[in-house]
Formats: structure tokens, C-alpha cells, sequence
């Protein structure tokens, strides 16, 4: 009977299997699921865990596509003409072009190259004065707390009405206790002297910098060495020349001053000595550097006094000649020997009166010499003198330096005002450099 009663009954769809509740009940038939039409909204049907699986899966992937898919590329940069990207570059100051040599290897090797920071140079030149990234710097000595050298924007000093001063950071030496000075400025590179031993040469905006070998003149007392730095166009050169003043005793009796000359130029980088400067005694500064030439103020032969005369070193041919002066008129006390806008010049002061300012504008020609401007002295009854003119702007503003500061007069107006330096309360010895790329080592990279 029990086999008749397995027989009759009904055979089921699915195979029965044990009751566990995670086992699907055979006897359960799912609710019919609506499946939503192209046109209704995906948010009017709720759906199970499985079928959202099954339309991530099969209903809301994207068509397939049996094409390959290709990878669209961007288009190319432009590329400029290696002409105008020269252009360019050589417009910009000389602290972002040091920056720039990272940006590719053909950047570094166009900065570095000889022909491109010799543009570079002419371009500064001639943009410097309107373009206050380009402006030329203000390099001289502060006495606070120790003789340091520091520097100022140019253009800051005539256009704002504060000014930071900054440490030049040159040359690191064990020894504080030293009085460093600027010999001369020339093509952004600075000839500075160290402790009256040894002179270096350095370009602040590329930070490079060469010290000189040792002039191997032998210390006397009462002896001095004054300097004198400039470029020799012909060769293509900067030259340093150096001249050692020391007493020895004269075949007439009593004692009498001797001259000796050095030179040391940048490519041999060794002194050379020259013939004995036999046209004088020169005053304790430092040689002006206008036209190819290096200029001092000597005491002439025999004379006595305030007797003052010009002497100009070729730096092409090496050798000295005799420069001719203005007619400066009678009663002229001090004069100063310096540089402004390119022309040598001298400063004729008359203390406590006036100083008049003169410039040879064709070098060597007595009637070139032209009076540009007196300058009344303020009430000082001290009399300080002033300083040679350190530049004049394009508004005709003379920036000068008086009693250890700085002082701008306008010979329009007649009118003083004094710059505020800011980390500087004094000012000695001031003069300006402009911005470069050239390296005051030979074949030395930027």
C-alpha cells in the first residue's frame, strides 16, 4: 500500500530537498516582476537585489562596441621660431633667466651661450631705465654695525618713497672685521676689494664670483695700492690694473714716491707687470672706467698743494696719456673724479657756496667738456662736499651723495629730497651696476 500511495503521488517541478531556511523553498513561485518599459522612469519600479544586479549587468550597460576605440591624441603645442623665443629671453632680468635654464636643456644651453648673454647685455642697457625689472642696482657701504656692502634698487630709490637695503651676501670669510670696497662696476660684473689684500670679481645677479690671484707686492709703511677695472673691447676682455705706491729713498737725497703697474686680465688670469707710471702721484681712488679707459686723478710731478691733473689708462694699448680738463674759473677748491651717464666727469665744489657738475661728452676733445648744472649747498657749517653724481633719471633728477646719505636734486626746481633706505643708515663710496648673465670666470657657465 505504501508503494501504491508513493506511486499516486503528483511528481513535483522541483526536487525536495530539506527544509533549511536558507534553501530556497521549491513550493514558492516568485511575484511577476513588471519590467519597465524605454519610456518610464527608472524610479517607478522597485526592484529586487537580483534583478538590480541583472540591470547593471544586462539593461543599463551601454550598447557594445565591436570597434576598437582609439585614443585621441591632444594637438601639438605651437612651436616658435628660434629667433623670437631669443627675443624673448633676452628682454627678461638676469635672476629669471638663471631660473629658466631648468626648463629644458636647450634652454640652459641658449642662456649659457656666449653670443646670447652679450645681447642680453645691450638689451639691459637700453631698457633699464623704464623697466623697473631691469633697473639697475645701488651697491655701497654701510657702517652699521660693521662696514658692509649692501645694495638697493635703482628705481625704487627715485619712485618710492621707502627703499629695503639688502646685505650682499658675496664672499664668505671666517673674519668680520674687515672693511671691503667697490673698485668699479662694469658689464653687471662688480670688482670688489677684500680686506686690502686681494680683489675678487663678482656678478650678484648669477652669484658667480673669481678671486684674483695675489699682486705679490710686498707691504711698506706708507705704501698703497689703488685699482682700476674695466673691458677691453679689442681682445674682448675685462682687465684689472693695479697701481703700487711706496716710498724709496731718491739718488738726490731724502725720499721720493715710486709707481708700479699690474695688469691681470680675465682670460690669462695671472699680473703682468708694466712700465713705472712716471706721470705723477695718484690719489687714493679708485680708477674710472669710460670709453675703453681707466681714469685717475694724479698729483703731477713736483707740485705741490691742491695741484690736480688727469691721466687715462688704455686698456687696448696699455698704455697712459694725459687727459685735458675744463676751465673750471677761479676758486675752485675739490674736484671728484667720476662717471655719469657714460661721460667722465668732475664735480668742481666750491664749499659752501655751489659744485659745479662737468662731463667730457667726446673723450679727449678739450671742447667737448660741458657744464650740465651747479648745485647750491645746503647750510652745513661743516662743509661737507659733495660726491660725483651717481645717475641722472628720465626725468632729470640727479641722485647723489651727501653727508654719507643719499640725496636726489631736481636742477628744475632746486629742489632736495631724501631717499629712506630702509637696513641702512649710511651710505659711503655708492656706485651702480646693472643686471647680467656675464660670468667673471673664463668660459664659466652662467
Amino acid at each position: 500500500m505504501e508503494s501504491e500511495n508513493r506511486e499516486s503521488e503528483p511528481t513535483h517541478p522541483f526536487p525536495i530537498i530539506s527544509k533549511n531556511p536558507r534553501v530556497r523553498d521549491p513550493t514558492f513561485k516568485d511575484p511577476p516582476v513588471a519590467i519597465p518599459s524605454p519610456s518610464s522612469s527608472s524610479s517607478s519600479t522597485s526592484l529586487g537585489p537580483s534583478q538590480k544586479r541583472q540591470n547593471n549587468d544586462h539593461s543599463l550597460s551601454p550598447p557594445q562596441n565591436n570597434k576598437k576605440r582609439t585614443k585621441k591624441t591632444p594637438p601639438p603645442l605651437p612651436t616658435l621660431p628660434h629667433e623670437l623665443i631669443t627675443e624673448i629671453l633676452s628682454r627678461l632680468p638676469a635672476k629669471s633667466l638663471i631660473k629658466f635654464r631648468c626648463v629644458s636643456k636647450s634652454f640652459k644651453s641658449l642662456i649659457s651661450n656666449h653670443q646670447f648673454i652679450r645681447t642680453h647685455l645691450e638689451k639691459v642697457k637700453t631698457l633699464s631705465k623704464n623697466n623697473p625689472d631691469l633697473s639697475p642696482e645701488i651697491v655701497f657701504s654701510s657702517s652699521e654695525p660693521l662696514l658692509k656692502l649692501k645694495s638697493c634698487s635703482l628705481y625704487s630709490v627715485y619712485n618710492n618713497p621707502e627703499t629695503d637695503a639688502a646685505v650682499l651676501d658675496y664672499y664668505l670669510l671666517k673674519d668680520t672685521y674687515r672693511y671691503d670696497w667697490v673698485i668699479g662696476s662694469c658689464d653687471g660684473l662688480l670688482c670688489l676689494g677684500i680686506k686690502q689684500d686681494f680683489v675678487i670679481l663678482w656678478n650678484p645677479s648669477t652669484r658667480v664670483f673669481n678671486r684674483l690671484p695675489d699682486l705679490g707686492f710686498a707691504k711698506k709703511l706708507g705704501s698703497y695700492t689703488v685699482f682700476g677695472f674695466g673691458y677691453d673691447s679689442q681682445m674682448e676682455d675685462y682687465k684689472v690694473l693695479a697701481m703700487f705706491c711706496f716710498l724709496t729713498k731718491s739718488v738726490y737725497g731724502g725720499s721720493r714716491y715710486v709707481t708700479r703697474i699690474k695688469v691681470c686680465t680675465l682670460k690669462g688670469e695671472c699680473w703682468r707687470r708694466l712700465e713705472d707710471f712716471v706721470l705723477g702721484l695718484p690719489y687714493d681712488f679708485s680708477g674710472k672706467h669710460v670709453d675703453g679707459k681707466l681714469c685717475w686723478p694724479v698729483m703731477p710731478e713736483g707740485s705741490v698743494g691742491s695741484a690736480w691733473s688727469i691721466v687715462a689708462f688704455d686698456l687696448a694699448q696699455e698704455m697712459f696719456e694725459e687727459v685735458v680738463q675744463p676751465d673750471y674759473g677761479e676758486g675752485g677748491y675739490e674736484r671728484v673724479l667720476g662717471v655719469l651717464q657714460g661721460w667722465l666727469c668732475v664735480m668742481c665744489n666750491y664749499p659752501g657756496v655751489l659744485a659745479d657738475v662737468w662731463v667730457m661728452k667726446e673723450f679727449g676733445v678739450r671742447d667737448s667738456w660741458t657744464k650740465l648744472f651747479s648745485i647750491p649747498y645746503l647750510d652745513d657749517p661743516l662743509w661737507f662736499h659733495y660726491s660725483v653724481p651717481l645717475c641722472i633719471d628720465v626725468g632729470g633728477e640727479v641722485l647723489l651723495e651727501y653727508k654719507s646719505v643719499l640725496v636726489i636734486y631736481n636742477p628744475k626746481h632746486g629742489t632736495f629730497r631724501y631717499p629712506v633706505m630702509n637696513g641702512a643708515t649710511s651710505c659711503i663710496e655708492a656706485d651702480v651696476y646693472i643686471q647680467s648673465l656675464v660670468s667673471p670666470v673664463v668660459d664659466g657657465q652662467v
